[in-house]
């Protein structure tokens, strides 16, 4: 039987929070479940499992929305009015390690969770200032080659604190915005969509080290930084890109044009079908291709003089990006040899449900060789709102 006392405390803190409440608020209705957790382990079995089971739900509900309000909170102004600046994923990371020293040192088998409190900016830009297209060092530590711009970086982002998100996808529509002179009803538009539900899905993996590494706090985190945030982000493109049914290719619509020229495909893919097919609603603001694809329509020449004729301004590389007709360019190996996307980035969002987390272990295997494992992992998903502001196809079409 539930008991009234607790039934009332628990009714008293959700209305609190269905009405909203800023981040000081809430850490307040947080103590409030922190004694109400100390009244239930008062009572022992005396403690309904409904009430015991309402106030854990209640606690993680609420670590959530701390969560989520650390995102929002993470910004740091200097002065009334000054530039703000946002965290980087990697400083997060190394503050996180910062905190959690003694333990690593200390570290003495089963599992130490480092989790992040928040995102952070995980651009390139802003977790290596140093970066080239080519390596990039930071405290010693020699990085392989990396992508400089990720699909990840480049979709509107959301967090979400439930096990999937429902949203409306754009199928057409019937009507049109018409003069009205008074006489008749005014012209009735109708937009069709689909609901559409999907579950967020873990992003994950591993990495073992030799245990030994731990007594290097600075390069422990450089490693973590550099190779597990890397390794994150070139799953995330694969994710966004090629994942079966959700993904940006699976949504797309094929190109269907007559250019068979590939920079001439592009540029009509972008400037022509998509606003076409998205009623002049939409603009193209990426293309994606592969990094060789980029360096072919970069040297596009004439097929005769074999001159680079294209107009002025319409091809250019610029801090190691490629820009077609004003258009950036995004390189990524997830994309498959001879194939393009033009999308407007702003008909998609790239949602998250955990933010990356890390956690150290070692268990009875592991320790028999001196070796700890790091695991890091998100949870994540990706909404399409119009599929028609995604147009895909051939650079160069088959038989030609």
């Amino acid at each position: 039987m539930e008991n009234l006392e607790i039934k009332s405390l628990l009714e008293g803190i959700q209305t609190k929070l269905e009405a909203g409440l800023d981040e000081k608020a809430t850490k307040a209705v947080q103590l409030e479940v922190k004694s109400l957790q100390d009244k239930i382990d008062a009572m022992g079995d005396k403690a309904s499992t409904s009430d015991v089971e309402a106030v854990k739900s209640l606690a993680e509900g609420i670590k959530d929305t701390l969560d989520l309000l650390d995102v929002k909170v993470q910004k740091i102004s200097t002065n009334a009015g000054a530039i703000e600046k946002t965290k980087s994923f990697n400083e997060i990371l190394a503050d996180t390690i910062e905190s959690n020293i003694e333990a690593i040192k200390n570290f003495s088998g089963g599992q130490l969770k480092l989790e992040t409190k928040a995102v952070g900016d995980m651009s390139i830009a802003a977790n290596f200032p140093t970066a080239t297209g080519l390596y990039q060092e930071q405290r010693g530590l020699y990085v392989p080659p990396f992508e400089q711009m990720w699909l990840g970086d480049i979709l509107p982002g959301a967090t979400s604190g439930g096990t999937g998100i429902v949203y409306p996808e754009r199928n057409g529509g019937e009507g049109e915005i018409d003069e009205w002179d008074g006489t008749e009803d005014k012209s009735q538009v109708d937009y069709d969509f689909i609901k559409r539900e999907i579950s967020f899905v873990w992003l994950a993996g591993i990495c073992i080290i030799e245990r030994e590494m731990l007594d290097d706090i600075p390069w422990l985190t450089s490693y973590l930084q550099n190779q597990l945030l890397l390794d994150l982000k070139t799953r995330e493109n694969a994710f966004i890109l090629n994942r079966a049914t959700t993904g940006l290719l699976a949504k797309a619509t094929a190109y269907d044009g007559t250019y068979t020229v590939p920079v001439e495909r592009l540029v009509d893919a972008a400037y022509g079908q998509l606003p076409e097919d998205t009623f002049g609603q939409h603009r193209t603001t990426h293309f994606v291709m592969r990094p060789r694809a980029t360096v072919e329509i970069g040297l596009n020449k004439a097929a005769g003089s074999q001159e680079f004729d294209l107009p002025q301004g319409t091809i250019g590389f610029s801090a190691g990006q490629l820009n077609l007709s004003g258009i950036t360019t995004v390189a990524t190996t997830s994309m498959a040899e001879n194939n393009f996307l033009a999308l407007d980035a702003r008909a998609t969002q790239f949602v998250k449900r955990m933010q990356p987390e890390i956690r150290m272990f070692e268990d009875a295997a592991l320790a028999k060789r001196n070796k700890v494992m790091f695991r890091i992992e998100e949870r994540a998903a990706l909404a399409v709102f119009n599929p028609k502001a995604l147009v895909k196809g051939l650079l160069t079409p088959e038989g030609v």
